[in-house]
């Protein structure tokens, strides 16, 4: 299961763990407010943003994991 870890991190369920600025996952989630918004990472991830929350990752390896639990 996918996790969104406090502040600005986020952990896909293979093991890759995406790092970002606060101030992005902030602008991002205010971003989403009407519409879904992506951010990708290094590593090819893509966190998937709606309604101020990020709600799943995907995967190059996986497809879509949800984001289902916050550290």
């Amino acid at each position: 299961m996918a996790k969104e870890m406090f502040p600005s991190s986020y952990k896909c369920d293979c093991g890759n763990e995406s790092d970002f600025g606060e101030n992005t996952v902030n602008e991002m989630k205010s971003m989403s407010k009407n519409k879904r918004v992506s951010l990708v990472d290094d590593h090819e991830h893509t966190i998937i943003f709606h309604k101020e929350e990020a709600i799943e990752i995907i995967c190059p390896k996986l497809g879509k994991c949800k984001i289902t639990s916050y550290e």
